[in-house]
């Protein structure tokens, strides 16, 4: 048994070619059993989110895997092989978990650490459990991958260092100790950065929330929290002259709000560029430039994290190979896929002495058809043998069918491709 790994992700595929290898959630669970039919599959997880789609395979035989594997994508998605396969990487053996283990704790992400793809890798092996296509050797990975994420980000605390500029001004916040539960904030813009700032802003205690645009249709997904009030462009002197914290993520040409306009003693973040809040001595004004130098510190102190991390999974590999060693069934498997090939060879032999006349062609479909019956015949034998593994008396029963196929006499074979 193998593992294997074909996927397409942000850091080799366009924008354009991803989104054409996208799974949908409604069709993965369909694609899950789609994948599991194929030959050499004995258990997929399919991950598909906005920067990546990637198959977590074992298989029975690496090169009919690879085969399948790449031909299922293109397959599923009606597209050219070769449209995508510029694009798809092939990982085996150790290189899969070592790789989705960088996935689990954000090292694969476009921002370095981040949490949210640990959470859709969960769902994704979930949704491979409920549909049956994960087995001990899968559900095995699923549990080492799980602890190892939170034990890193327990550990590191990588996400702790935000990446984005509201976040920053968020925890810059959080560190004044600014007292939320008698304080108002007014959010100024419900652009992209608004958006996001303002769904930080109700993390926190604030009494009351003002949500500023000239479009109030955006303040709508906010509106069910009774702190929130929704104001036009129009009230936005108003709004200001009352609120203790100000958030600006205006995109304007130019100044909006001036000093005169603020309450005394309000703490003043500027998102935008252009600037659009005048400085003065006597405001307390943090600006995309404070906030981008702090920005730049955290993602310095990501990286020397993710080098950390980086020497914590060779230890994971290490205990994934012990884990392995245990699985007795492994040669077992092996050595039945080897006597079926050998039965095969020697009819395909006879074959050849009987139909002397067969065209190189023909000698090639029939071998081809022969080996895909001698595949279908085992392959539900070896999902099966695969799960007695982890069974109290797998070492009674490895025996028992070892002696069964004559496995016993001979030397058991070596795991290699």
């Amino acid at each position: 048994m193998y593992l294997l790994y074909v996927g397409l992700t942000h850091k080799k595929a366009p924008l354009s070619v991803l989104e054409k290898v996208h799974f949908s959630d409604e069709a993965v669970s369909e694609a899950l059993v789609r994948l599991h039919e194929e030959k050499s599959v004995l258990e997929n997880v399919i991950v598909s989110t906005c920067n990546r789609t990637e198959c977590y395979l074992v298989v029975d035989q690496l090169h009919t895997g690879r085969y399948y594997g790449k031909h299922f994508l293109a397959d599923w998605f009606g597209l050219d092989a070769d449209l995508i396969a510029p694009y798809l990487e092939v990982l085996e053996g150790e290189a899969v978990l070592k790789h989705l283990l960088r996935v689990s704790i954000g090292l694969e992400s476009k921002v370095l650490g981040e949490t949210q793809v640990l959470g859709q890798l969960k769902r994704a092996f979930m949704q491979a459990q409920d549909k049956q296509t994960t087995g001990v050797v899968l559900n095995q990975v699923l549990k080492q991958v799980l602890t190892f994420a939170k034990r890193m980000h327990d550990q590191y605390q990588i996400n702790a260092r935000p990446m984005s500029i509201g976040l920053v001004a968020m925890q810059t916040l959080d560190r004044l100790g600014v007292p939320y539960q008698d304080r108002s904030v007014a959010v100024l813009g419900l652009g992209e950065i608004g958006q996001l700032v303002s769904k930080y802003v109700l993390d926190r205690p604030f009494a009351t929330i003002h949500l500023v645009n000239r479009t109030l249709e955006k303040a709508d997904s906010f509106l069910a929290d009774p702190r929130v009030k929704a104001h036009p462009f129009s009230h936005l002197e108003q709004v200001v002259k009352e609120a203790d914290v100000v958030i600006s993520a205006l995109k304007t040409d130019g100044y909006v709000v001036f000093p005169s306009m603020l309450k005394e003693g309000a703490i003043v973040f500027d998102l935008c560029l252009p600037r659009t809040v005048h400085a003065s001595e006597n405001t307390k004004l943090y600006n995309i430039d404070n906030l981008t130098n702090q920005l730049a510190t955290y993602q310095e102190e990501r990286k020397k994290i993710a080098s950390q991390i980086e020497k914590e999974i060779d230890t994971e590999l290490l205990a994934f190979s012990e884990w392995e060693k245990q699985l007795g069934i492994i040669p077992l498997i092996k050595g039945i896929r080897e006597q079926a090939l050998k039965v095969q060879e020697s009819a395909m032999e006879s074959l050849e002495r009987k139909l002397p006349n067969l065209t190189p062609r023909e000698k090639k479909q029939i071998s081809k058809h022969m080996k895909s019956i001698v595949n279908q015949l085992i392959k539900e034998p070896i999902i099966q043998l695969k799960e007695l593994s982890i069974d109290p008396e797998s070492q009674h029963d490895i025996a028992m069918i070892s002696h069964l196929f004559g496995l016993d006499k001979k030397e058991m074979p070596h795991d290699n491709d």
